[in-house]
């Protein structure tokens, strides 16, 4: 497959190098380089079908609880691409509707989302152009079949954006907010049942509320101007799942709990979202409106708000984010599992103007090579794009400090760092912090030099090491766990006690206190994984072998540690009832205010 890549013509943008420092150039907010205009309708407001199906009874009954109405599609085309065989019916939503006099003309005034729009077409029209090109060597499937398949991947790249004006989920379910749901949707004549269109995924436009409180608002966001910013989000998921198809279930979301852009998670949820967030960071420098002066003033959400700034300027990167600048760096594992690290690392690529048609080589990698996170992304990208490997190193390095690559590079950044901030505030000679600086110049040269012969560049990104227990937390603050609790009381669990699933390589010496180890010990066993850069092996008995047999014995026996070995993303449901390392982060250690 890899190889006929050669014979695809994409469009390429040829983006020039400006003159000029780099903080004088304008932001890129726009990544398109199609010039056609959208075709008629690019985007169809949809409300489910919720008529049950067979006698009186379920009919009422389904559209009480609002369950839609589902089918089974057998066609090629939708079969080749969706997550299976079922659909949901849809019918277009009352032109009258909120969704349709406000929503919709603001999203087609958006020149965002109009970029947006033109970057799902061109992604689907590379889909087109390569599986095109392959069935001509794939004997497998009959000249019709081939027919078939081609014609439903052409009817997709010209087909509307599907968004959903309200929810698909069961009415005993909290509406879901805005989001991507990767399910076939069969869009049908209210009257006639007949065909209008087939899709395998469609966009929420719906408020979060959760306990009374509404935590986002369409309305709101349509008057902030930052509604686009979240389409934008939820069609990069949607680009993204064009390209992988069934495949997009494989990649390993171990924490399907939530998520934002501070949080270590683990490594396929942080690709998943870090490539999400990076058009709300590419987009968000167009809207006048998103200064912490107006935030409260527009109501602009504190999550798209806050996580703007930080990605294009890769402030995640930092062990502590907020707070007393020390310049010590997250670990390796930490980076990669970290969404906002990842959204910032997109968001460098995609801006690149070092880099001709960034987006394309982007989602034609996902597409041929299938990556399950950032660092089979980059790897799949430089055997496609070779020309670009030294850019592509650059950018990863540079941006996470090069403590991919080895752990010494974190030590000598930080001193770097501090001795810089000594020499502001003259407490260190101008030798001193030139020695620091140089230090690290000259290791981070050599790393860069060595990552291009050996492709070592993600060298101190060990394995993910997950274990589990159970762990009382009866001191939490109000509100915390609210949703949490309300499911694990639903399932007969005592709100009390929490089984949690925790990374050895990612958790903080805080989470492991949590947990029951002391501050020593819990210290004791972030200082071996630094001085190693990752812990490989079983994780219990590097667990038992690091704090020592008495220290271990005691909290396994407090919490019942034993090994968590995934097995594919974890059912909503199940995470909901579980606690991650973002909550654990959250927690208070015991016996502490």
């Amino acid at each position: 497959m890899h190889q006929s890549f050669r014979c695809l013509a994409i469009p390429l943008l040829v983006v020039g190098l400006l003159v000029g420092p780099a903080l004088a150039r304008p932001p890129i907010t726009t990544l398109s380089s199609d010039g056609d205009p959208l075709r008629d309708h690019p985007i169809v407001m949809c409300v489910p079908v919720t008529a049950g199906k067979g006698n009186f009874f379920t009919n009422i009954l389904g559209k009480m609880l609002n369950l839609p109405k589902t089918v089974k599609i057998n066609e090629i085309g939708f079969l080749a691409n969706a997550l299976s065989m079922e659909a949901f019916q849809a019918t277009p939503d009352d032109p009258k509707s909120f969704h349709n006099k406000v929503v919709l003309p603001y999203l087609l005034a958006s020149k965002e989302m109009n970029d947006s729009l033109k970057l799902r077409r061109t992604a689907r029209q590379i889909k087109y152009q390569v599986i095109a090109n392959e069935l001509k060597q794939i004997n497998q499937l009959s000249e019709e079949e081939k027919k078939l398949l081609l014609g439903f991947l052409s009817q997709q790249v010209g087909a509307p954006v599907v968004i959903l004006a309200r929810s698909p989920l069961p009415s005993f379910l909290p509406e879901p907010g805005p989001c991507m749901i990767p399910i076939g949707i069969e869009r049908v004549d209210p009257k006639t049942g007949a065909r209008l269109g087939l899709e395998t995924s469609a966009i929420c436009v719906l408020d979060i509320e959760a306990e009374g409180k509404k935590l986002f608002s369409v309305k709101d966001a349509i008057d902030n101007d930052t509604l686009d910013l979240v389409l934008a989000h939820e069609n990069a998921h949607a680009i993204m799942f064009d390209m992988y198809g069934k495949k997009f279930a494989e990649i390993e979301r171990i924490s399907t709990n939530g998520h934002d852009a501070p949080y270590i998670t683990d490594q396929g949820l942080g690709y998943i979202e870090g490539w999400a967030e990076a058009f709300e960071a590419v987009y968000g420098p167009a809207n006048l409106k998103l200064q912490e002066k107006d935030r409260k003033k527009y109501n602009i959400s504190e999550f798209l708000y806050g996580r703007q700034d930080p990605i294009r300027r890769e402030r995640y990167i930092w062990a502590r984010p907020t707070g007393k600048k020390t310049g010590i760096l997250k670990n390796g594992c930490q980076l990669m599992a970290t969404e906002g690290v990842i959204a910032g690392l997109f968001y460098d690529i995609l801006t690149s103007r070092a880099l001709t048609a960034p987006f394309e080589k982007c989602v034609t990698t996902m597409l041929l090579f299938q990556p399950q996170s950032f660092m089979d992304f980059v790897k799949g990208y430089v055997r496609l794009f070779p020309g670009d490997k030294k850019t592509l190193y650059r950018i990863v390095l540079e941006n996470t400090n090069y403590a991919i690559m080895d752990r010494q590079a974190i030590d000598l950044y930080a001193a770097y760092y501090q001795a810089k901030l000594a020499y502001v505030k003259k407490q260190c000679s101008k030798e001193e912090f030139f020695k620091a600086r140089n230090a690290f110049i000259a290791f981070k040269e050599e790393l860069y030099k060595t990552a291009l012969k050996n492709d070592t560049l993600f060298a101190n990104v060990g394995p993910q090491l997950w274990f589990t227990g159970k762990v009382k937390i009866s001191d939490k603050k109000p509100g915390m766990f609210d949703f949490k609790t309300k499911i694990a009381k639903k399932l007969g669990m005592d709100p009390n006690i929490w089984e949690f699933r925790l990374d050895l390589n990612t958790v903080t010496a805080k989470m492991l206190r949590v947990i029951g180890f002391d501050e020593a010990t819990a210290d004791k066993i972030i200082d071996a994984r630094q001085k190693r850069g990752f812990f490989t092996g079983d994780a219990l008995k590097v667990l038992s072998e690091t704090a020592g047999a008495e220290a271990f014995a005691k909290v396994k026996a407090e919490t019942g540690l034993a090994l968590y070995i995934p097995k594919g993303p974890t059912p909503p449901d199940t995470a909901a009832a579980l606690l991650w390392p973002e909550d654990i982060e959250k927690c208070s250690v015991p016996g502490e205010e």
